[in-house]
């Protein structure tokens, strides 16, 4: 059984909306659209997979910085669409856990800010001198819980600083009633989210149109 289906998307692409701040994602032609209206990401377009809504779509499209999203593999996209077209590294949408299998205590030196920021829930872990170390955002919006942006600063890593913001991230979602955890991570988050009991659902494949050289 296919457990990934356009609600399901519409739901992650709903809380990484209101995460950034963008308006939230209108279903069109048989996909998901969002107008981020950023400078670098004009518009972003998801399909369940690269068939021929997708490239319809693709084929529609020739300015630069509109980005199209599948639940793919790289390969497969890249072989439904024209050479113009850019894959980017491939990323993955997972499923996270109601308990998480693994914590973390904060090392010294760090302390644990909270704050909003549109339609998201901000957690930072700060540390001594000031500097972020470690952050991350979740929305939660009908039962579904968004982890987004999970960043450790590359001199703060290899001290549990991850695991410790996902903590933070995860109790926020139980205060909230979340019933449904998602994200897309990179390659070099899957392992820090698979270890603490977030599954793959699917791969997640991006193609962009660059920018063109000045």
């Amino acid at each position: 059984m296919n457990e990934i289906d356009l609600p399901l998307l519409e739901r992650w692409l709903t809380g990484w909306s209101l995460s950034r701040g963008v308006p939230l994602p209108v279903r069109e032609n048989g996909g998901l659209s969002v107008e981020v209206g950023m400078p670098l990401q004009l518009r972003r377009h998801v399909f369940l997979d690269a068939g021929p809504a997708l490239q319809a779509c693709a084929d529609k499209i020739h300015a630069p910085l509109i980005y199209l999203k599948a639940p793919v593999d790289p390969a497969v996209l890249r072989a439904a669409l024209p050479s113009r077209w850019v894959v980017e590294d491939p990323g993955y949408l997972m499923l996270g856990p109601e308990t998480m299998t693994k914590h973390a205590e904060l090392p010294p030196g760090y302390v644990i800010e909270e704050s909003a920021e549109y339609g998201a829930k901000l957690v930072r872990v700060m540390h001594a001198d000031g500097e972020v170390a470690a952050s991350g955002r979740i929305t939660t919006d009908k039962g579904c819980g968004v982890f987004d942006q999970i960043i450790t600063s590359e001199f703060h890593r290899r001290r549990g600083l991850g695991t410790v913001v996902m903590q933070h991230l995860e109790a926020i979602a139980r205060q909230a009633n979340v019933t449904e955890r998602l994200l897309v991570a990179t390659e070099e988050g899957r392992g820090l989210y698979m270890s603490l009991g977030w599954r793959l659902l699917a791969p997640w494949s991006t193609a962009v149109l660059p920018a063109p050289e000045l």
